[in-house]
């Protein structure tokens, strides 16, 4: 598969999204294991559930070729919290990041009311 993506100038992405990729230290084993530059991480901020979860973003964050950033984060216990867009912006530009950012929102409000600003507050932390 990734010398058809070579072939194309195309790169596959692995989301971190439950099983082995749920945690940093299993995604960044798979992608130490494929070891190939056209292959990359979907890094979704909402994914890592662990008791130190922007660590674990900045510990995959320099493999990452798309990043979705949902509006909370949420631990171990499962309990949510409002993503920390600054801290996030800040993980990404350490790590050298330049793709998309891409706002993924799951909460239960109307996403056409929600989104505004929550898209408003990405464009500040990112831009500053």
């Amino acid at each position: 598969m990734l010398r058809i993506c070579r072939q194309h100038g195309i790169f596959l992405a692995l989301e971190n999204h439950g099983g082995p990729t749920s945690t940093a230290d299993g995604l960044l084993a798979l992608a130490r294991d494929v070891n190939s530059p056209w292959f990359g991480i979907n890094l979704d901020t909402g994914n890592f559930h662990s008791a130190d979860i922007y660590g674990d973003l900045a510990r995959v964050a320099p493999l990452a070729i798309n990043v979705q950033v949902k509006v909370v984060v949420s631990g171990p216990e499962g309990q949510k919290q409002p993503a920390d867009f600054r801290r996030l912006a800040r993980i990404l530009r350490e790590a050298s990041y330049r793709g998309y950012i891409v706002l993924e929102y799951e909460e239960p409000a109307d996403p056409r009311e929600a989104c505004p600003a929550y898209v408003k507050q990405l464009r500040d932390a990112f831009s500053s």
